[in-house]
């Protein structure tokens, strides 16, 4: 009876360690190697983008870098009417440019499709948890990672929101910090 326990114990963690490292795995962009040698040469901190798109087009509630065409592109998610406006009465959006111009001068994307819409009205009532702004976010993910984040993604984990940050290291490795929204 103790070895089918202790079997069965070692299986279930086996398991947890499996699924913890594919749900790490999940978590990183599918073309990182390639985002990961590009970020150096961005002119543009994923804070500085935030602070651009909040200046005109409500607050950033997802940022991320990413790849398009060869192309190293910076992404902000915002909420045109702000954080206290639901889903449904609000603007969201995604501003999108190149991050390696001297100026980030993006694109306005005005979600119309059922896959940003839904994406985007989860991150805004995951940010809607918190008096963080994402910009308060990576800076607590900076403090306990060294590195240049990549990208800030609300989500659910455990039934807790929190944000998945993803950080480069000097090293060319990525990171992940998990950062509970309270």
């Amino acid at each position: 009876m103790h070895r089918k326990v202790t079997r069965q114990v070692i299986g279930a963690t086996a398991a947890a360690l499996v699924f913890g490292g594919a749900l790490a795995a999940a978590r990183q962009h599918p073309d990182d190697a390639q985002l990961l040698s590009k970020l150096s040469s961005s002119r543009h901190s994923l804070v500085d983008g935030i602070r651009q798109a909040e200046k005109s087009d409500g607050p950033a509630i997802s940022a991320k870098f990413e790849m398009k065409e060869g192309q190293l592109l910076l992404s902000v998610y915002t909420a045109k009417q702000g954080r206290d406006r639901d889903a449904e009465h609000n603007t969201l959006m995604e501003l999108i440019g190149p991050a390696t111009d001297a100026a980030w001068k993006p694109e306005t994307e005005v979600f119309a499709d059922k896959e940003h819409l839904a994406r985007s009205a989860m991150q805004l009532t995951l940010m809607q948890l918190t008096r963080m702004s994402l910009a308060d976010v990576i800076k607590k993910a900076e403090a306990q990672q060294p590195g240049t984040v990549y990208s800030a993604i609300p989500t659910v984990q455990g039934g807790r929101p929190v944000v998945d940050v993803l950080l480069a290291t000097r090293d060319g490795q990525s990171k992940h910090v998990t950062i509970e929204l309270k």
